[in-house]
């Protein structure tokens, strides 16, 4: 099995880099309301907009749950399941997906507004379902300290699956001082890099994980080696890291930020300089890597490029900031670990341990 097969970035990625190129002559619209876009952020997880006279700068964000809802659906029907538990999951993780997305700049979350688009309005008739979401959102934006003022429901027949939901949202941010934001303008070769753990699998490369799924006798109530089943291990609710972040950001100088998302390990190298990201670490895969990697038949390339393998954010730091990046991340409860170093050279991410290289 081959995440390709079902996502294939080398058809999605020049279509996101022409719609940059499109979209660049519109940033220029903002400065009549004393607002300019950051043009160096475009292509960045997320969006700053510098306030002109002001102390700080705004932050945007728009991203997509995927598909993991539908795990939460099979499993919601089937009477094995914890019922409408698993919604809870995946309101916080889609949640997450854009609030991570928007820590990267630098950026603590203001707000988030969600879609909710089913192709049946018949899908929100169970209430139970619908409040197990909402809980998944409420927990999530007091875990941050963000507010949800707003939403949309949109019944979209014949384009949404009428048994699911397809679910998005935004976020807006405030970077404050506006020295803490970040895109890579400052990095350079020596800096450390720091990883921090993810909770599971998150919402990327879940697409593969319900293949593996369709192939196993007993689907997501099948037991790993440990007596965990594989569906409750998927919808783990990914980590929030605003609090973390913003935390490290106060505390010492960080020169990227890069959540560890689509393309799996390679994000480690989406800043735009040029630079050879040397890995000499590699945590242990969890229990489910090691289950997904044995039942997908997926290579060790093709599964760092897939998943994120426990890896859930990368820090790019002066060497001076790594005891107050640890500190910090033990406060907020998050595994770090010392991953490498920048190196000058071709623009890559060299894994030593494993003898993968993306470039």
């Amino acid at each position: 099995m081959k995440y390709s097969d079902i996502v294939d970035y080398d058809k999605l990625d020049p279509v996101k880099l022409a719609a940059i190129e499109s979209f660049s002559g519109t940033v220029k619209n903002t400065e009549r309301l004393g607002i300019k876009v950051v043009a160096e952020t475009m292509g960045e997880p997320a969006i700053a907009l510098d306030v002109i006279g002001q102390d700080y700068m705004l932050a945007f964000n728009v991203e997509g749950l995927g598909t993991k809802n539908l795990i939460a659906d099979t499993m919601f029907s089937d009477s094995r399941g914890k019922g409408v538990k698993y919604y809870e999951s995946v309101g916080k993780d889609c949640l997450a997906m854009s609030t991570n997305d928007l820590a990267s700049i630098g950026a603590d979350a203001l707000v988030y507004g969600d879609i909710l688009s089913s192709g049946d309005s018949n899908w929100f008739a169970d209430t139970e379902k619908a409040k197990a979401i909402i809980k998944g959102f409420k927990q999530g934006a007091d875990e941050i300290g963000l507010a949800i003022p707003c939403g949309e429901t949109p019944t979209l027949k014949g384009v949404v699956n009428e048994s699911t939901l397809d679910m998005a949202g935004a976020s807006v941010g405030i970077i404050k001082p506006k020295e803490n934001l970040t895109y890579g303008q400052n990095l350079v070769a020596d800096d450390i890099i720091i990883g921090l753990e993810a909770s599971g699998i998150h919402s990327n490369g879940v697409s593969l994980a319900r293949k593996v799924a369709e192939q196993l006798p007993n689907g997501y109530f099948t037991e790993m080696p440990s007596g965990k089943l594989f569906g409750e291990e998927l919808l783990v609710p990914t980590t929030l890291y605003t609090r973390a972040l913003i935390d490290m950001l106060n505390s010492c100088k960080i020169n990227y930020l890069s959540p560890i998302t689509g393309h799996g390990w390679k994000k480690i190298m989406r800043a735009k300089k040029p630079f050879t990201y040397k890995i000499d670490f590699v945590p242990e895969p969890s229990e489910l890597f090691q289950f997904l990697v044995e039942k997908s038949g997926a290579t060790e390339k093709e599964s760092y490029f897939t998943w994120n393998m426990g890896l859930g954010y990368a820090i790019m730091a002066p060497k001076e900031s790594r005891d107050a990046i640890f500190k910090v991340s033990e406060k907020h409860g998050i595994n770090a670990f010392d991953l490498g170093n920048i190196r000058d050279g071709n623009k890559s991410v060299a894994i030593k341990p494993k003898d993968i290289v993306f470039e």
